[in-house]
């Protein structure tokens, strides 16, 4: 069962991934040796010209993306009140997703985020799971206050059939 992540907003979103930070090394820098199966023996492969992602930290990795609302997914749209739904692929933590929303607001805007497992896109979502994140007043919900995203992110997570809206 995947759970997939969808997100709405009044303007036009940037497509693709957002929030990595790879380095790109020549593969003969990564020291990896590659087994010869006629050999039997490992074989050390350098090609300068190849150049291979790399990301030196965890945070390095961590990112989003974003993609248009595949057609197959268009029954999602009803749970959304604004006009641009896309696809989120959310990599390795929610930071890159709330790093992404912070820069990507203005004051008085939002974004929504809704999510369910892989065929229920049809189905109502729980409004016992909605949630409001205001990320001007650092308040998660109603009554919990967080100092920073860290923090935030700690405390929540994405559910099945949830509808997130979030402020700033």
């Amino acid at each position: 069962m995947t759970l997939h992540h969808y997100i709405g907003s009044n303007k036009e979103l940037p497509l693709g991934t957002i929030g990595q930070n790879p380095t790109y090394k020549p593969f003969s820098e990564l020291n990896i040796n590659m087994f010869d199966k006629k050999q039997k023996k490992l074989k050390t492969y350098q090609k300068e010209e190849l150049l291979i992602k790399v990301f030196e930290t965890g945070e390095d990795f961590e990112g989003i993306h974003i993609d248009y609302l595949d057609p197959f997914y268009e029954a999602v749209r009803n749970k959304f009140t604004h006009p641009f739904v896309y696809e989120l692929d959310i990599i390795h933590s929610l930071r890159a997703l709330f790093k992404f929303i912070e820069k990507e607001l203005s004051k008085g805007e939002t974004i929504e985020i809704y999510s369910c497992v892989d065929g229920l896109e049809t189905k109502e979502k729980d409004d016992q799971l909605d949630v409001e994140i205001d990320l001007s007043k650092k308040r998660f919900g109603k009554h919990i206050d967080f100092k920073e995203i860290d923090e935030l992110i700690d405390m929540f997570e994405l559910e099945n059939l949830q509808y997130v809206l979030v402020k700033k």
